[in-house]
């Protein structure tokens, strides 16, 4: 009996050191990530598409800087799904303009040909879905995508992607927008605090499986 005691207690003993460097390398964590989430930026390569995922619009004003700088003929706009303020504001007969609307606006303003502009996806409810609408849009043929995000997002958008995407034999290059403000040190910043715990949510959550996709997609 004895014995057992005193297996337990040493069980308990080390598994109070593990819960503690679980807890300690956890921190650590959280407090960099405002280097480690965002990866290192790449020289924008050629493609044959340039991608613009759903969110800040100061991804379009890059995609457009790309277009011009002839990196690839044509710009594909994401067409998420209308978030809920916006659709109570259309009952009562105010209809705001539509996120990929803006997105398109954005580039045309900056110079990139209207023919040249394209969409994908029908009310994308996340970046899986948003991969799922863009391995349907490509069907069979493979392209060289660059996709443009926000800095935070590039990491978590380059997995997803890339496991949706690579398979099927399309290239994926992700690169972040410089117009959107990102501080490193995140606690010192509402917008990158948000960010960041956002987008840590987030990747645990895609690395547990989870996938916030309509039901029309969710068993193709």
């Amino acid at each position: 009996m004895a014995k057992a005691l005193q297996t337990i207690a040493k069980c308990c003993h080390w598994l109070g050191y593990a819960t503690l460097l679980s807890v300690f390398g956890g921190g650590i964590a959280v407090l960099t990530a405002g280097f480690w989430l965002v990866p290192a930026q790449e020289t924008p390569h050629p493609a044959d598409v340039i991608v613009v995922l759903a969110g800040g619009f100061e991804r379009s004003l890059y995609a457009a800087d790309l277009y011009r700088q002839g990196l690839a003929p044509k710009v594909w706009i994401s067409s998420p799904a209308r978030d809920g303020a916006a659709r109570q504001l259309e009952e009562i007969g105010i209809v705001l303009p539509s996120e990929e609307d803006i997105h398109r606006r954005i580039l045309v303003q900056k110079k990139v040909a209207s023919p040249d502009i394209d969409f994908f996806g029908a009310g994308s409810l996340s970046t899986a879905e948003e991969a799922h609408a863009l391995r349907n849009k490509l069907s069979t043929k493979p392209l060289r995508l660059l996709v443009v995000t926000s800095p935070t997002h590039a990491r978590r958008a380059r997995i997803v992607l890339s496991d949706a995407l690579t398979a099927q034999g399309s290239a994926v290059q992700v690169v972040a927008t410089p117009y959107e403000h990102f501080e490193a040190y995140w606690w010192r910043d509402q917008g990158s605090a948000r960010s960041v715990i956002l987008e840590l949510t987030k990747l645990v959550f895609y690395y547990c499986g989870g996938r916030f996709m309509r039901a029309s997609n969710s068993s193709s």
